[in-house]
């Protein structure tokens, strides 16, 4: 007998959530039927499955969000009611709530952050400490983040399955060998280091820009490529120009085809403060990237030193089994970016380290651990 799942998500625009809903829709067998439920139809990611919007405003005010947020419910159990899913699986916290108020004995909880800094008011964390062991099961983009649900919100750990978030690395490989428009093929003709993710706070791009001062400093023929959008473009478009680098700091937005950038790239550097597990990274390594990440919590440990403690911090460099770590808020950007890019041997050892990883958190991979949905 058939299977049935219902995704509920804010949309399906740019993110980390927003990306697993598209790879697990597109994924999943024939033998599990998909509705995705958004509080708005927003999309830029591919999806298999019957679509379905609570057309809620995705308002800031507090009063306007408990508005809307019973409106969804009312409209979200209705839905319930008559597609009778097995599964529930939501993602973020209006989503996560609704899901348990509507059927908690079928909601599965995505965690793709570190709760205890994304959900740090006390309303959000006397709502998950009194209510989420009422779920089903909580998925775990990382041991780190499994660990902070246990230690933090008192999650009961027997809920708690950890699951990488997949990528299809053959559809990476394709759509990385396709060409560059003529206006970026000039920025490409030196060697670029790439990064890309949203612009704010966490990203932490300010300390890439202040690397790659440093960088450009060693090396005269080199560009710094950001792909992304977000509230902090202004400020580091004004840094670069402070810092007297704006000519070769190239803000290029969002791209719906961010591969072949990527792949014409000669490293990618992730500078965050803190993530979940950065699908940025493992987009690169597909792309046969070197990879330099800040030891932040977290996820970059786990993708490029799986061997190692979760709860270890890099002090210095480490040069690791498949990319390098800094620490962060540290110079060392700078200086590991220098010896990639001077050093052939270390990139080309770098590069294919990368390719080989990626293969790991392939969606042919990750599905298999996802066939408990057929049970």
């Amino acid at each position: 007998m058939n299977k049935k799942i219902i995704f509920l998500i804010p949309t399906l625009s740019m993110g980390g959530g927003e990306r697993v809903v598209s790879e697990l829709s597109l994924a999943l067998p024939d033998s599990i039927e998909r509705v995705i439920v958004l509080f708005k139809e927003e999309i830029f990611y591919p999806y298999r499955g019957k679509m379905i919007s609570l057309n809620l405003r995705l308002s800031n005010g507090f009063i306007f969000k408990i508005y809307y947020f019973f409106k969804g419910l009312y409209k979200f159990i209705k839905i319930v009611k008559k597609e009778k899913p097995d599964y529930i699986f939501t993602f973020g916290f209006p989503a996560d709530l609704m899901g348990l108020l509507a059927d908690s004995e079928k909601t599965l909880i995505g965690a793709h952050s570190l709760w205890s800094k994304s959900h740090g008011n006390i309303i959000e964390k006397t709502l998950i400490k009194a209510f989420f062991n009422k779920a089903k099961m909580f998925i775990c983009v990382s041991k780190t983040v499994a660990k902070d649900l246990i230690e933090n919100f008192n999650i009961k750990e027997e809920k708690i399955n950890v699951i990488y978030n997949p990528i299809d690395v053959e559809k990476i490989k394709k759509l990385a060998a396709l060409p560059l428009e003529k206006e970026y093929q000039e920025i490409f003709k030196y060697p670029v280091v790439i990064s890309m993710g949203r612009l704010s706070q966490e990203k932490n791009q300010q300390s890439l820009i202040r690397a790659f001062k440093e960088i450009k400093s060693k090396i005269k023929e080199v560009n710094l490529v950001i792909l992304g959008d977000g509230e902090k473009k202004t400020s580091l478009k004004y840094l670069a120009k402070e810092l007297g680098i704006e000519d070769s700091v190239h803000f290029l937005g969002v791209k719906e085809n961010p591969f072949k950038f990527l792949s014409k790239a000669k490293l990618f550097v992730l500078s965050s403060l803190r993530e979940g597990l950065p699908c940025s990274i493992l987009e690169a390594m597909a792309c046969g990237l070197p990879i330099i990440s800040t030891d932040c919590k977290s996820g970059p440990r786990e993708i490029l030193v799986p061997k190692t403690d979760i709860e270890q911090e890099a002090k210095d460099i480490e040069y690791a089994e498949f990319g390098i770590l800094t620490p962060i808020l540290s110079k060392k950007i700078a200086e590991a970016a220098i010896s990639v890019l001077t050093d052939k041997g270390l990139h080309d050892n770098l590069a294919e380290k990368s390719v080989q990883r990626a293969k790991d958190f392939d969606v042919k991979n990750i599905i298999k651990q996802w066939e408990f949905l057929n049970k």
